[in-house]
């Protein structure tokens, strides 16, 4: 229960900040920082159920969530009167956790004032490979053809996030992680991995290659085939993102100790568009891409909560 009351608190704080609006910062570390901070202006009253359905105006809320989502009436349900300092005042609000452990779970606003259910956020737990859209299965196919070694991983994480918090873009995301084992591992670990998150458009919104030489990319160069990876994750939107910087770490470097096969050096992409966040691409000393990533500020807490 210790992870779920985390994971509570993770989306609670979504579900109180505009974490999806445009003006907040694209620096990943500023953004954990932030929510951080977030997270220290908080106090929490845990409720029991009672104390839940006895808020005024609950019983009837709730029961409308349950017309739009019938399954959910036997969800086990938390909630949590909360406190906050918002722009240096104390504002109150009441979260709660309706969650079917491993599966699927729902956090909601409720507003005291008006007595309803302002938004929700919604996960959906291990869903099968086969039950993905067809837009993102689609898209999953063109990442396959990066490296023959790529469709041989094994998912081992298939959640979809959706939010209707203002400011959003209501778009759900897919967030599929695969490696060799097919099973999730804490800590270190020399599998081969990626890492993607697709909305439900199909287009890429954050990946991660690590340990994945991939090889099936045009270019003679390793900038080239960057490029050509960048263009075959984004399509057209690729080319707004520009090479800022080539970094190359000399092999007598003792940053490279130990990693001669996989990270000698990097290529940054900025993009044109300044909300957009930075994209690297590692590369080795025979100049395979070995490891891409790009951090979302919209992505960044969800894999605070549940990976």
């Amino acid at each position: 229960m210790k992870k779920v009351a985390t994971a509570f608190l993770a989306i609670s704080l979504l579900a109180t900040t505009p974490v999806f609006a445009a003006e907040q910062e694209s620096n990943p570390i500023q953004q954990k920082e932030r929510m951080i901070e977030q997270a220290k202006s908080f106090s929490f009253k845990e409720w029991t159920v009672d104390e839940i359905m006895a808020q005024k105006g609950m019983k009837s809320a709730l029961e409308s969530f349950y017309d739009q989502f019938p399954r959910v009436k036997a969800y086990k349900i938390m909630g949590r009167k909360e406190q906050r300092i918002e722009d240096n005042k104390g504002k109150n609000g009441v979260h709660l956790l309706l969650i079917n452990e491993g599966k699927e779970s729902f956090v909601l606003t409720f507003d005291t004032k008006t007595e309803k259910i302002t938004n929700y956020f919604q996960v959906v737990m291990n869903i099968p490979k086969s039950e993905l859209p067809a837009t993102v299965q689609a898209s999953l196919d063109k990442v396959y053809s990066l490296s023959p070694e790529v469709k041989n991983l094994k998912l081992y994480r298939s959640n979809m996030y959706f939010s209707t918090i203002k400011g959003g873009d209501q778009l759900k995301k897919y967030s599929l992680g695969f490696n060799e084992s097919g099973k999730r591992v804490e800590g270190k670990t020399a599998d081969k991995e990626f890492d993607i998150t697709f909305d439900e458009t199909g287009k890429v919104r954050n990946f991660m290659f690590e340990r994945l030489p991939l090889v099936n990319l045009k270019g003679n160069t390793k900038e080239e085939k960057a490029q050509d990876l960048l263009k075959r994750l984004y399509g057209e939107e690729a080319n707004e993102y520009k090479i800022k910087k080539v970094n190359e770490i000399s092999k007598d470097d003792s940053n490279n100790k130990d990693n001669e096969d996989s990270k000698i050096g990097s290529i940054v992409f900025m993009s044109t568009s300044p909300e957009k966040d930075a994209i690297m691409v590692l590369f080795n000393t025979k100049g395979e891409l070995t490891m891409s990533s790009v951090t979302t500020p919209d992505f960044l807490e969800y894999k605070m909560m549940f990976e």
